[in-house]
C-alpha cells in the first residue's frame, strides 16, 4: 500500500512539521509513505497531476484555515479520477466539526481530530488489513459506518517522547533556505478564549535530552532559522533557561531562533542570560493583544499588562534581541476608541515589528462557541474573520484594516525609523492619529490599489506631510527620510522627491578622506588594506543640513557603511565624519 501525506503551505519558505511526524510514526509497518509539500500559490492542476502520478492508495492532507479550500478541491478531484483511493483529512480546520464535514463531502473517507501520529498509523494498518473493527478503537477518528458518521473520543499522547523525531534525512534534505518549525512542548498553560490551544488542558514536554539532540542536529545541518511553535515557550522557567543557554552555547553566525513568549513571565535570571546573547540570535514574538484589562479578562487572558509593557522595554534595552509584538482588533469590550489606546501603548514600545491582526472566530475556540454573548458577526468561511461585534462596527474595522496596511508598509518595513519617530511624536499628537490620517490619504489617492516600489513609499509619505507641516519641518523631514533611505539601501540614488545638497568638490573630498589610512582604521577597520576605489564601492557619503539624531540644524556629512549591518535591525552602520585631511574627533 502506498500513502501520500500532502502539506499545502502558505509560502515556499515554510516547511511543514505535521506530515513528517506522521511519516516517521508509521515507520516501515504501513507500506510506502511519502511526504509531498506544495504551496497554495502553485497551480492546483500541477499539484493534482503530481499527486495522481504518484499512484497512491491513500491521500492524506493537513488542513488549516489557509489551505482548506485547496484541500477540498484536490480531494474531490482525486476521488473522481481514482474512486478507490482513500482520502484522510486531519488538522485544526477539520477537527472540531468532523462529523458534519464527512457527511457534507462524500469524497472524504476519514478525519483524524487532535494529535494524529498514533491514530494515523493505526488507521493505515486498518485500511491495509481491511479491518473495520480496529476503526472503533482509534482515538479521534471520524469515519462512515453504513449510513451514519461515527466519531471516536480524542486521547492525547501523554508522553511526547514516544513519538519519533521528524528530523530524518529526507526532511533535512528539504530544509535549505526555509524556516524549520520545532516544538519542545505541546499545549498551553493558559485558556485564552480566541485560541485553539485553550481546548487542550495542560502542557506536555519533550525531554530536554531530546530537545537538545534535535536542535544540535538542525544546527549542524546548516539551518538558518528555527521557529519554536510552543504556544508559551517560557511558561516553564527552568526549561526555558536551559534551552536559552544551550542555543547560546552552540550558536553560529548564520542561525537565529524564534520563540513565542509571555512577557510577564520573564524574571531576573532570564534577563541576565538573555542580555549576553549574541545580537540577532534570538527573536521573541509577544502577544500583547490588548492593553485594556477588561478586554483581557473577557477572553480569559491572565496577564499583568503593566509588567508585560515594562518587560518588553527591558528586553529591548541591550539591543541584541529582535522583538515582535501582536495586537488583535475586535476583542470583546474594546471599542474603536479603546483600541486606539492599545495601539499607542504597543507602538510606543518601539518594537522591531508591530503586527495588527484581526480576531478570527476559529472552529473549536471558546469565543466562537459563545459568539452571541458579545454580538459577533463574522465570515462563515476561512479565516472566519470578524465583521463586527457589540463594541466595534464593520466600518471602524475597515479603518483599522487600512491602518494595518500602512503600518506594515512603513513601520514594519524598518525603512523609516528616524522619520517615523519624529512624525509620531512631533507632527501628530500620537501614533494612531498619524496612521489614521495617512491611511485616509492612501485611500483617497488610490495607493492601496497600486503596487508601490520602496522608493515610491518615500515620495508618497513626503507628499502627504507637505500639507501638514511648515517649511522648516518639511526640510527636516526631507533630511530624516534621506537618512532612512540611505541606511537601508546600498545605492547612491534617491527617490525623486528627496532633495540632496550639491557641492562640486564633494566627490573629490570623499576620495581624499578614504586615502587617509587613519580614517579607514578609525571608521572602517574591516576594510583596512583595500584601495580607496574598492572601499568607495561599499560605502556612501552624504551631506546633511541637520543633525539627524538631535534634529537640530547642523551641517554635517554622514558615512554609510553597507558592509556592516546590525544583525537585529538590518540597518547599515553610519558615522558622522569631517571631510578634511585630518579627521577631527
Amino acid at each position: 500500500m502506498k500513502t501520500i501525506i500532502t502539506a499545502l503551505n502558505s509560502k515556499f519558505i515554510h516547511l511543514s512539521l505535521a506530515p513528517w511526524y506522521l511519516k516517521v510514526t508509521c515507520g516501515n509497518e504501513c507500506g510506502e509513505v511519502k511526504v509531498r509539500e506544495f504551496t497554495i500559490n502553485e497551480k492546483i492542476n500541477n499539484i493534482l497531476s503530481t499527486l495522481l502520478f504518484d499512484h497512491a492508495d491513500v491521500y492524506a492532507f493537513s488542513c488549516y484555515i489557509w489551505n482548506i479550500e485547496y484541500v477540498l478541491k484536490l480531494a474531490s478531484d482525486i476521488k473522481k479520477v481514482k474512486p478507490c483511493a482513500k482520502i484522510i483529512l486531519g488538522g485544526p480546520e477539520v477537527s472540531y466539526d468532523a462529523k458534519e464535514i464527512i457527511k457534507k463531502y462524500s469524497y472524504i473517507d476519514y478525519i483524524i481530530s487532535g494529535e494524529g501520529e498514533t491514530a494515523f498509523k493505526q488507521l493505515l494498518t486498518a485500511i491495509n488489513q481491511n479491518n473495520n473493527t480496529i476503526m472503533k478503537t482509534i482515538s479521534g477518528l471520524t469515519y462512515k459506518d453504513e449510513d451514519k458518521s461515527v466519531s471516536n473520543c480524542c486521547k492525547l499522547e501523554r508522553l511526547p517522547d514516544s513519538i519519533p523525531s521528524p528530523y530524518i534525512k529526507e526532511m533535512l534534505e528539504n530544509m535549505e533556505n526555509r524556516i524549520v518549525y520545532f516544538e519542545s512542548s505541546r499545549g498551553c498553560p493558559f485558556s485564552c478564549s480566541y485560541c485553539l490551544s485553550s481546548t487542550c488542558e495542560g502542557v506536555r514536554y519533550f525531554s530536554l535530552e531530546r530537545v537538545k539532540s534535535e536542535l544540535l542536529k538542525l544546527i549542524k545541518n546548516g539551518v538558518h532559522q528555527i521557529k519554536f511553535v510552543d504556544r508559551t515557550f517560557n511558561c516553564n522557567k527552568k526549561r526555558a533557561i536551559e534551552i536559552f543557554k544551550f542555543i547560546i552555547e552552540h550558536q553560529n553566525d548564520n542561525i537565529n531562533f524564534h520563540f513565542e513568549v509571555a512577557a510577564d513571565l520573564f524574571d531576573e535570571e532570564m534577563f541576565a542570560i538573555l542580555q549576553d546573547a549574541p545580537a540577532g540570535l534570538i527573536q521573541f514574538e509577544i502577544g500583547i493583544q490588548s492593553t485594556n484589562e477588561d478586554t483581557l479578562m473577557a477572553v480569559n487572558r491572565k496577564t499583568d499588562i503593566k509588567k508585560v509593557l515594562n518587560n518588553i522595554k527591558r528586553l529591548q534595552k541591550p539591543g541584541n534581541i529582535h522583538i515582535h509584538v501582536d495586537l488583535i482588533a475586535g476583542l470583546p469590550l474594546e471599542t474603536y476608541k479603546i483600541f486606539q489606546k492599545s495601539f499607542n501603548d504597543a507602538y510606543l514600545l518601539c518594537a522591531h515589528n508591530l503586527q495588527l491582526g484581526f480576531l478570527k472566530l476559529l472552529k473549536g475556540s471558546g469565543i466562537r462557541e459563545n459568539k452571541e454573548q458579545f454580538g459577533y458577526i463574522y465570515r462563515d468561511y476561512p479565516p472566519y474573520e470578524i465583521l463586527s461585534n457589540n463594541f466595534i462596527s464593520f466600518y471602524e474595522l475597515t479603518k483599522l484594516n487600512d491602518i494595518e496596511e500602512v503600518l506594515d508598509r512603513y513601520y514594519n518595513s524598518g525603512r523609516f525609523v528616524q522619520s517615523l519617530k519624529f512624525i509620531t511624536s512631533k507632527i501628530f499628537s500620537n501614533p494612531f492619529e498619524f496612521y489614521y490620517e495617512f491611511s485616509k490619504y492612501y485611500r483617497i489617492e488610490g495607493y492601496f490599489d497600486k503596487p508601490a516600489s520602496s522608493q515610491s513609499l518615500y515620495d508618497i509619505l513626503l507628499a502627504f506631510l507637505k500639507t501638514k507641516v511648515d517649511m522648516t519641518h518639511y526640510e527636516l523631514l526631507n533630511e530624516l527620510m534621506k537618512f532612512d533611505y540611505l541606511r537601508t539601501n546600498n545605492t547612491r540614488s534617491l527617490p525623486k522627491n528627496l532633495k540632496r545638497i550639491q557641492e562640486s568638490s564633494f566627490h573629490q573630498r570623499c576620495f581624499d578622506f578614504l586615502k587617509d589610512e587613519n580614517n579607514i582604521a578609525f571608521y572602517l577597520p574591516a576594510q583596512v588594506g583595500f584601495s580607496p576605489k574598492q572601499v568607495f564601492k561599499n560605502v556612501h557619503f552624504e551631506m546633511f543640513s541637520y543633525d539627524i539624531l538631535s534634529t537640530q540644524r547642523c551641517p554635517n556629512v554622514i558615512l554609510f557603511d553597507h558592509t556592516n549591518k546590525d544583525k537585529v535591525t538590518g540597518l547599515s552602520d553610519f558615522h558622522i565624519v569631517v571631510l578634511s585631511a585630518t579627521v577631527e574627533r
